[in-house]
């Protein structure tokens, strides 16, 4: 059994500190009276009047439909595509693994100009599907090789024994493949719908006139200054992310339990 180095343990104690106290400080602010001092007595209104306020609850619910629906988009692509390659994706060229991966190598800026161009050239009017369309396009590339891992892990004794026994293609897909590997689909789902959420370049390129992203309201906002709300907004998109995570570990756990019997 290996000894802990108190040396790195340290160093991983100051940097979980560094990472969080910021977000612990975001949080109090939100239940301050006046976010600036800390002896100003706790209030709610802040919240209540977040939840009053039109022009930030609506671009948050089209970013949180932006990213369901860029998520699922990018698993589906991403789940499938490793399972047509998968087989082949040693004898694959290096060239055609390199384009799969170019979406996550690229700026974004890069990717949200060559995004808008496209649009342009099919006269595409830029609005909610665009965005959509968009930010699924370069989240199913990170999707793809979380699959890829998943679908490595996978034995192929269990669907060559599914075969054995009489299932045919889809029943194998369906009670054998998709069982074992709806954890990592619901990790690269998370990633996706996250790479979504907080984008704001692209959106900005793909998003036109007649939408606004909670990024990019965030940043008009920013240039008068930073309210209230905004630390309510938040400490509520800090509540939602908790939740997503607690959901995937507790889910991944309960597989983990089923397994073992």
């Amino acid at each position: 059994m290996r000894k802990a180095n108190p040396f790195v343990a340290t160093i991983f104690f100051i940097a979980i500190f560094l990472l969080y106290t910021p977000l612990f400080y975001l949080i109090l602010q939100t239940f301050l009276n006046n976010p600036y001092d800390l002896k100003s007595g706790f209030t709610f209104r802040w919240l209540l009047k977040l939840f009053h306020s039109p022009s930030l609850l609506e671009p948050l619910m089209n970013s949180l439909e932006i990213g369901v629906l860029s998520a699922s988009l990018a698993v589906t692509v991403g789940t499938f595509g490793a399972l047509g390659l998968f087989e082949f994706s040693a004898l694959l060229p290096t060239t055609i693994q390199s384009l799969i991966m170019l979406p996550i190598l690229l700026p974004e800026v890069i990717t949200g100009l060559s995004l808008l161009l496209f649009f342009l050239l099919l006269h595409i009017e830029l609005g909610f599907a665009t965005v959509v369309v968009a930010h699924a396009s370069f989240s199913a590339s990170f999707v793809y090789f979380i699959m890829l891992e998943q679908l490595k892990k996978l034995d192929p004794q269990m669907a060559e024994v599914a075969q054995d026994l009489g299932a045919k293609p889809h029943q194998i897909f369906w009670k054998v493949t998709l069982p074992n590997i709806l954890p990592g689909m619901m990790g690269g789902w998370l990633l996706a719908f996250t790479l979504s959420f907080d984008d704001f370049l692209i959106s900005f390129f793909t998003s036109g006139a007649g939408l606004t992203t909670l990024p990019l309201k965030i940043y008009s906002l920013m240039r008068i200054g930073v309210t209230p709300e905004l630390n309510g907004l938040s400490f509520l998109m800090i509540c939602i992310s908790t939740f997503l995570v607690l959901l995937l570990v507790s889910k991944e756990q309960s597989r983990k339990w089923v397994l073992r019997g």
